[in-house]
C-alpha cells in the first residue's frame, strides 16, 4: 500500500487511547494533530465498552454487498452477489461515520488489565492496534507483533515518541481502509479498468486533497468520479472520464440534440458532461441550456486516456446536513465531551 492509493471511500475515523496514567494521557493529547479525532480512557473496561459497542448498522463495506437468488434449471437456489455502489455516496448522510474506531493505542503495563489482554478482547479484527511499552516490555512486544496481536509497538520513553506515534496513526488509518475496502476494490477491478489504480491519477488526487484540504471522499458511479468533502462539510465533485465514458456521453448528447460544438468538445476530451437532471420523459431539447451540463476538462496525461473536471457546486441527490454531518462538528463534539 502506498500513500497515494485511492480507496473506494475514505473518511476520518476515531483513535482510542488507553493508559491508566491520566497525566501521561493529558500530556500526550497536547501533541496530537488538531485534525485527529480521538477519545482517551484511563479505564480499560470503559474503553472496551466503547470499542466493542455494536454499530447502528453494518459497516459500509458489508452493506454494499447483498445476495440475490435466481432460479435455474439445475439449481433453484443459485445465488448471486450484488454490488450496490450507490450506497457509497449515500454514506455522506451517515452522521455516525466518524465514530468508527480504526486504531487503538494502549499501554502495555496497566494494573487491571495488560495491553495484550486488552487487544485480545477487541471484537473487530479490522481495528489496528498500537502497543506502548517500557524498556522491560520490548521482548514481549516483539513477540506480540510477530504473532499478529498488534500492528505496531512504540517505546513510551523514546525521544521522538510523539512523532513516531503520529506517523503510525496516519499510516495505520490508511491500512485500515485498505483492509475494509479490499473486497470492494477487487470487485470494481473485475468490471473494467479503473481510474482508482491509475498511477498518474493517484498522484493528482493526492495533491488535490493536500492542497485543498479534502478529508473524506466517496466513489460515485454516474458519471464516474469522486465526491469530496472538506472538514466544514463543503462538497465538491470530481468527474473522471475515460475515452469509453466520453463516447457514451457523446452518444447520449447527440441523440438528444446537443449543439455540435459541445459534441466536438466531448470527442476531443476538452469537456465532460454531467446530465444530472435530464430525464427522458421531461426533457425538452428546444428549451435546454446545454451549457449547464458540460464542464471544461483537463487531460490526465496517463497511458490510458482520462480527463477530469472539478465541480465546485455540484448537484447532490443525497440527504446531507452540511451543518451537523461534517467532520469539524464531530471534532467539536468530542472536545465538548472532554474526549
Amino acid at each position: 500500500m502506498t500513500d497515494t492509493q485511492i480507496f473506494p471511500y475514505f473518511h476520518p475515523t476515531t483513535t482510542i487511547f488507553i493508559d491508566d496514567n491520566a497525566d501521561f494521557l493529558q500530556s500526550l493529547v497536547l501533541h496530537l494533530p488538531t485534525a485527529l479525532a480521538y477519545q482517551t480512557f484511563v479505564s480499560p473496561e470503559q474503553a472496551l465498552a466503547r470499542i466493542n459497542q455494536p454499530p447502528m448498522q453494518p459497516p459500509l463495506y458489508e452493506r454494499c454487498f447483498s445476495q440475490l437468488r435466481r432460479s435455474s434449471v439445475q439449481d433453484d437456489s443459485e445465488r448471486l452477489i450484488h454490488l450496490d455502489l450507490n450506497l457509497i455516496e449515500q454514506e455522506v448522510s451517515n452522521a455516525d461515520r466518524f465514530r468508527e474506531v480504526s486504531i487503538v493505542v494502549v499501554d502495555y503495563d496497566m494494573p487491571s488489565m495488560s495491553g495484550l489482554t486488552f487487544v485480545k478482547e477487541i471484537k473487530d479484527p479490522q481495528v489496528k492496534k498500537i502497543l506502548l511499552t517500557g524498556v522491560a516490555d520490548e521482548k514481549i512486544a516483539v513477540h506480540a507483533f510477530n504473532e499478529g496481536l498488534i500492528d505496531r509497538f512504540i517505546r513510551k520513553h523514546e525521544p521522538d515518541v510523539i512523532q513516531t506515534l503520529n506517523r503510525a496513526i496516519a499510516e495505520l488509518e490508511r491500512a485500515y481502509f485498505a483492509d475494509v475496502s479490499r473486497m470492494l476494490l477487487n470487485s470494481l477491478l473485475l468490471q473494467s479498468p479503473s481510474f482508482l489504480t491509475e498511477p498518474t491519477f493517484e498522484a493528482l488526487f493526492s495533491k488535490l486533497c493536500r492542497d485543498d484540504n479534502y478529508v473524506e471522499y466517496y466513489l460515485v458511479e454516474n458519471p464516474p468520479g469522486l465526491l469530496l468533502l472538506k472538514p466544514e462539510g463543503t462538497i465538491r465533485r470530481l468527474l473522471i472520464a475515460s475515452r469509453d465514458e466520453l463516447n457514451k456521453q457523446h452518444a447520449f448528447a447527440q441523440q438528444h440534440g446537443a449543439p455540435q460544438a459541445l459534441l466536438d468538445a466531448l470527442s476531443q476530451g476538452t469537456m465532460i458532461a454531467y446530465f444530472f437532471d435530464m430525464l427522458d420523459d421531461l426533457f425538452d431539447p428546444a428549451t435546454c441550456d446545454w451549457s449547464e451540463y458540460f464542464f471544461p476538462a483537463t487531460a490526465l496525461g496517463s497511458e490510458r486516456f482520462y480527463c477530469y473536471a472539478m465541480l465546485s457546486d455540484p448537484p447532490v441527490d443525497i440527504e446531507f446536513d452540511e451543518e451537523t454531518s461534517n467532520y469539524r462538528t464531530y471534532l467539536h463534539a468530542l472536545d465538548d465531551a472532554g474526549s
